[in-house]
Formats: C-alpha cells, structure tokens, sequence
C-alpha cells in the first residue's frame, strides 16, 4: 500500500504539535510545581479531542522527578459537589423533584419560616450557593468543639444533619434568596439528604450506582478500603505536616470523594461525550444559567455559578466549565471545554492552605495552574 506524501506531511505536522504541546504542559508543571515544598507531587492529565496526555511529577530533596501516579489515590475535595449536583439532575430529568421546589419539599423537616414576600430558598438555591443560608450555623459548635479536641485535622467529622435541621427548623427567612452567591458545604449536605431520600438509598449508594459503575470509576471511594490504602498518596498539611482523609458524614455529599487521575479522566470524557443512555442528566449540569451568577469572591471575580460547574470567563474568547477542591491536604482541579473537546485534570497531595500552596493572584496553585492548561487548548 502506497502513503501519500501529503498524508505523511500531516502525520509528522501533527506529531510535532502534538510534541510541542506535551512539552508546554511539562514546562508549566515544572514551574509550578519547583517552589513547593519536598514530597509535592502532581498526577495530570488532558484530555484533547482523541488524544490523552498523562504527567505524573513530584518534587524531592534533589530536584523534580517524573513518576507514574495515574491510578494514585487522591481527595478531591469540593469536585464532590459536581457529583451530588448530578445525582440532583438525574432526579430532577426523572420528574422526582423540581429545581424551582422549596427545599422542604424533599427534607424531612418543616421549616415555616421559609417564605418572604413571596420568595423562599430552592433546590436551585442550594446547587447554586445562592440560598443565603448559614455553612457553618450555631447548632455546629458543639460537634465542632468535639472534632477540635478528638480529631482536629477533620473538622466535620461529628456534624450531623440533625444539627444543621435544628438550625432550619426555627430559621426565618427575612431577604429574597438567589440575589448573592456565599459558599455553603452545609447546602450540598441537604442535596445529599433530598437524594436519598427521592432514591430510598444512602447519597453514597447513589454514588455509587448512578455514577462511579455506570462511568467505570472503579477506583473512586467515598472512604478508602483497607486493601488499597498503599495507593493513597500522603496529603500534606497547611503546616507541612501528613494530613488524615476527611470523614463528614452530613458534608460527604460536598467534600468527601477520593479518586484517581484515570478514574477522573473518565468522568471528563462523559462531560466532553454527546449524552449516552442513562447518563443524560450530566450535560444539564453544565448549564451556566446565562452567566448571570458572578462569585463574590475577590479570587474568583471572573467566574459565573452554573447547575453544579464554575464558568471561567477571565478570558472570554476562552471560555470553559470547571471546579476545584481543597481538603486538608490535597487540592484537585477538573476543567473542560466540550467546544474545544478539551479537558484537564489536576491532582496534588498539597493544601492550598500551606503558605506555599497558592499562585499568582493568590489562587490556590493547582487550580491557577488548571486554568493555564485550559488555555493550552485554545
């Protein structure tokens, strides 16, 4: 058989592209990853169009080493969220529930309280973070208090929802929700609660079910078996010290999953695919609501709140969806663009809170470093 030469032309163009573009994202990840402290290691991945690029590099006492740490185990922190947002649009795709329904519709408490001049807070309110209710509300002190002195470095462990519904129970609602975006983890615990409760199953066995199986993420935990905690790589705290996994229990449903950057990659190929069977309800978390949401955070100034994703709009001929995380030891970053068919994931085992761990505008380094990737593609 006979190779064209221009066929050939086009094979080694592409290649040396390719090549280039391979050697940007090592460049980037060297830089960011050179002022970190001894032990900080990053697995990325990228995902564009056909084409999947690994990079797993960790820094030591001698310099930057290049290691395999696609199937390490990391926290992902707050890209729990986007999960539960999903789980509430398979619901909602289902006509089990309905995003425009007070939120008592689907809790197991009454709260009289929740209406003011003929507003009251949403299902969407909550997936949104515009619901204006307490994260943190008085009826946590104590399970706080109990965390402090047993378990400092996992500081929801003892919160429960029946704490959070004491706080809901007597609330009065007195301003119009959905005006200002507050980032509430206490909001993606009542998601969690409605779920469960609409699908007669725990908000892990959900999960589990309706998105780890079905996307073939079969090394994603909500708590890590014994059996494969030697794949775990060591969180490293704001003090430099090794961090504990969080336990939540109520606030899992906002921070709790641990997965790889394989497992990952899979779940940003399902965002990138034309809806397949059973998964349609992942595209409509996708929704940037017209944009219309901007983030009141001073880091954050160029983003926009959609059903679940953030909405970068720092560069707007660039624009793509994305989410972070940050735990007490890790920090996670997952950005795509179904556009551009371009996707990038980002795992490190550093908090963002450790004095090294932000970048330029003081945004934590691995989402900063997220969204120059991102940019890569365009």
């Amino acid at each position: 058989m006979h190779t064209s030469p221009f066929y050939l032309l086009l094979v080694l163009v592409l290649s040396a592209t390719l090549c280039r573009a391979q050697s940007e994202v090592q460049r980037l990840a060297e830089q960011y990853l050179q002022p970190l402290p001894v032990g900080t290691e990053m697995s990325i991945g990228i995902i564009e169009a056909d084409t999947v690029y690994r990079l797993g590099i960790r820094k030591t006492a001698t310099g930057l080493e290049m290691i395999d740490n696609q199937d390490a185990l990391f926290e992902i922190g707050s890209l729990t969220k986007t999960f539960t947002a999903a789980l509430v649009m398979k619901q909602v795709q289902a006509g089990k529930m309905v995003l425009d329904a007070p939120i008592e519709a689907y809790l197991p408490v009454a709260i009289p309280g929740n209406q003011h001049q003929g507003h009251y807070i949403s299902v969407q309110h909550l997936i949104t973070h515009t619901s204006g209710l307490a994260t943190t509300p008085g009826p946590f002190n104590l399970p706080f208090l109990k965390a402090k002195v047993l378990c400092p470095k996992n500081p929801f462990r003892y919160v429960k929802a029946r704490h959070y519904y004491r706080y809901l129970t007597p609330f009065t609602l007195d301003y119009e929700p959905g005006q200002t975006w507050a980032y509430n983890n206490a909001a993606y615990g009542l998601l969690g609660v409605m779920v469960a409760r609409q699908t007669n199953r725990t908000w892990a066995e959900a999960v589990q079910q309706d998105l780890f199986e079905p996307l073939k993420m079969t090394d994603s935990y909500l708590r890590v078996p014994q059996s494969e905690r030697d794949r775990l790589v060591p969180g490293i705290t704001a003090k430099g010290k090794t961090a504990r996994l969080w336990d939540m229990d109520f606030i899992d449903p906002a921070s709790t999953i641990k997965s790889t950057l394989n497992d990952l990659l899979r779940y940003a190929a399902a965002q990138l695919a034309a809806p397949s069977a059973g998964l349609e309800f992942l595209a409509s978390t996708q929704d940037p609501l017209g944009y219309r949401i901007p983030l009141t955070s001073k880091l954050w100034a160029d983003q926009r709140m959609g059903l679940g994703w953030w909405h970068c709009l720092e560069q707007p001929d660039q624009v793509f969806t994305w989410h972070g995380g940050a735990t007490g030891g890790y920090t996670a970053f997952l950005g795509f663009s179904p556009a551009q068919q371009r996707a990038v994931v980002m795992l490190s085992n550093l908090s963002s809170s450790h004095p090294q761990g932000r970048a330029d505008k003081d945004i934590p380094f691995a989402m900063r470093l997220g969204h120059k990737l991102m940019w890569l593609g365009y």
